[in-house]
């Protein structure tokens, strides 16, 4: 009987060995499971951007220019002082000549409105004389038809009515022609406005805002027209845009915008204005020709810390809807010309087709092909195929 026991458990341990050895083999020629990133699709608020830098400018600013030829005397305004409307804000002496020429105009001036006064005067005196004339024809008609007058006095008195009409309509063609040598004088005094009896213009500031371009710092001579300074009205600001003409088609006035990268955290709210007409062709970093076009913006908020030029990252929200069932970006791919992804279940890969409906930079929205909860392989590699076991 020990014989026998001994024989027994000597059997047992050998068979025990070899079944171990057995799953050891088994599990070391078993494929090990592919490590991998995974994430559940889910339902979220899905939002579609336009993303591109631009920056602040001035919403219509005013070019102050000289309003005559003259010597600029140095200005004491600077690039961001506050100026009100009707401020001093330059001097412009008259050059000799020019003060010449603007007292001959004055002269010329006060001859054409004596003329028109001259006119005036005459016209008045012809109106009476012709109103005089009719009333005498008048009572020589009744005359005439009572046989107390000849026909040739009657004659006489027509004539004598006919040259006071021609008189009178002379006299009011002479008043419109001293009326336009008026007009013409006075243009020629147009832009000179002289204060003082120095020969110095004064330019005025013509709105309320922020000098932010002073284009002429020294005293020096300038021809009528040249800018002096630019201006902001009242400081507000908008926001300028560059799109490639295949993104603006997208967007529309009043698309959200939202307004980040301008030196803080917070996200300022504007909205699009409006689209320029006309696109421009500008080379990229990368010597490409692109066709791009100015996408127009206003805050909606305080933007108190901006100012004119600034630049800015922009966001503008062109498809926006809730619970729609997404996926990320980082995990579909084109295959057979359609959009595929890889799920896991049970820990093994299946191949998806998918329908896709709109697209973000992050989140693609899913029409069909997978359900809210089925677990997605992120970046997925030329290693993963259906099938294979994997891990996560």
């Amino acid at each position: 009987m020990p014989i026998a026991n001994s024989t027994l458990k000597r059997g047992l341990i050998t068979g025990a060995v070899v079944v171990i050895l057995i799953l050891i083999t088994v599990y070391a020629l078993s494929p090990a499971a592919l490590p991998v990133e995974a994430v559940s699709a889910e339902t979220r608020t899905l939002t579609i951007l336009v993303e591109e830098q631009g920056r602040t400018r001035a919403r219509d600013p005013y070019i102050v220019a000289a309003p005559i030829t003259g010597r600029l005397l140095r200005s004491e305004m600077d690039e961001g002082d506050t100026v009100s409307r009707g401020q001093v804000i330059a001097r412009i002496a008259l050059a000799p000549e020019d003060q010449r020429t603007e007292a001959i105009s004055r002269a010329n001036l006060t001859a054409a409105e004596a003329r028109y006064a001259a006119a005036q005067a005459a016209l008045m005196e012809t109106e009476s004389a012709y109103a005089r004339a009719r009333k005498e024809e008048e009572r020589r008609n009744e005359l005439f038809k009572n046989n107390l007058t000849s026909q040739e006095e009657m004659e006489y008195y027509f004539q004598v009515t006919d040259s006071a009409e021609a008189r009178f309509l002379s006299a009011q063609a002479t008043l419109a022609a001293t009326a336009a040598d008026v007009e013409s004088a006075r243009s020629r005094l147009l832009g000179i406005n002289l204060d003082n009896d120095e020969g110095i213009q004064e330019v005025i500031a013509p709105v309320d805002g922020t000098i932010y371009r002073v284009h002429e710092e020294s005293e020096r001579i300038v021809q009528a027209g040249t800018p002096l300074f630019d201006i902001s009205n009242d400081d507000t600001l908008e926001i300028v845009i560059d799109l490639l003409t295949q993104d603006a088609v997208k967007v529309e006035p009043g698309d959200p915008v939202l307004i980040s990268g301008w030196g803080d955290d917070r996200v300022i709210s504007a909205r699009v204005s409006y689209i320029e007409p006309q696109a421009f062709t500008k080379i990229s970093a990368l010597g490409v020709e692109e066709q791009r076009v100015n996408v127009i913006g206003e805050f909606l908020e305080s933007h108190a810390p901006l100012g004119a030029g600034y630049r800015i990252e922009a966001g503008i929200v062109v498809w926006e809807e809730e619970n729609v069932l997404t996926v990320p970006t980082s995990a579909i791919f084109q295959r057979n010309d359609s959009w595929q992804v890889f799920i896991i279940n049970a820990g093994k890969v299946e191949q998806r087709t998918l329908e896709l409906g709109q697209r973000g930079r992050e989140f693609a929205q899913v029409v069909s092909g997978i359900n809210a909860g089925d677990t997605v392989i992120l970046y997925p590699s030329d290693l993963i195929a259906e099938g294979i076991t994997v891990s996560y």
